[in-house]
């Protein structure tokens, strides 16, 4: 599970709250919480949306003891790789002028893939209103890319 999904829960956090540090204990600190766990995982839903509700709840813990900056994270420019690294890092910037639920909803779907329905049962909310959601997003990522 670990070798699975670590990169993932690790790139969610680092999107988050920007500081890799921090990512990585949130990382280790999902992972004890998975295992210790795991005896009450009922197969209701994948183990990757499992995985990422106990990453949800880690992040909102951390954040209300204020053991982290909510700091989004804009990778420098050396380590933006692609056709266009001028543009991908307005793409960064960008997604980093977002809220925190933006970007929350937008990476969980356009960076690490999951399905909105899986994420709105993550959330615990209908799948309509996290495509509402969704689409909100998406509309103030091109607001602030294109501005």
């Amino acid at each position: 599970m670990f070798r699975a999904h670590q990169q993932a829960v690790f790139a969610y956090f680092l999107r988050l709250i920007g500081n890799p540090l921090d990512a990585e204990e949130l990382t280790q600190e999902t992972f004890v919480r998975a295992c210790s766990a795991a005896h009450r995982f009922r197969g209701d839903s994948s183990v990757r949306t499992w995985l990422f509700g106990i990453a949800r709840r880690v992040v909102f813990e951390a954040a209300r003891a204020g053991l982290f900056e909510r700091r989004p994270h804009v990778p420098d420019e050396a380590s933006v790789q692609g056709p266009d690294p001028e543009e991908r890092m307005d793409l960064e910037r960008a997604l980093a002028s977002l809220g925190f639920a933006d970007r929350e909803a937008l990476v969980i779907v356009d960076v690490l893939g999951f399905e909105p329905i899986e994420v709105a049962r993550m959330l615990g909310v209908t799948p309509e209103t996290f495509r509402v959601r969704l689409h909100r997003a998406r509309g103030r990522l091109r607001e602030a890319y294109t501005s």
